[in-house]
């Protein structure tokens, strides 16, 4: 697995790219949730989206898209002033 850093506009952004190695290959299911139970769930024909709030401190979403055959996932991360 690769992780990847770059921030944007005070949005610190990861991106993992898994290989097909891994078990994100079954396209007949969407990826399960990476984390607990998330605040909120989008699926789309070829992408699923978790959002979770006050994580650290943070809100994360988890979108996961086909590519290349497997799903890829994608984290973004952004500072939540309002968490404890």
């Amino acid at each position: 697995m690769e992780i990847f850093w770059y921030e944007n506009d005070s949005l610190l952004n990861v991106i993992l790219f898994m290989s097909c190695e891994t078990d994100n290959c079954d396209l007949s299911e969407y990826p399960s949730s990476p984390l607990s139970e998330p605040y909120a769930v989008q699926y789309g024909d070829d992408w699923v989206e978790y959002t979770y709030v006050c994580v650290d401190g943070y809100n994360e979403i988890w979108t996961y898209r086909i590519e290349q055959g497997c799903w890829e996932a994608y984290r973004d991360t952004q500072w939540n002033s309002l968490c404890d």
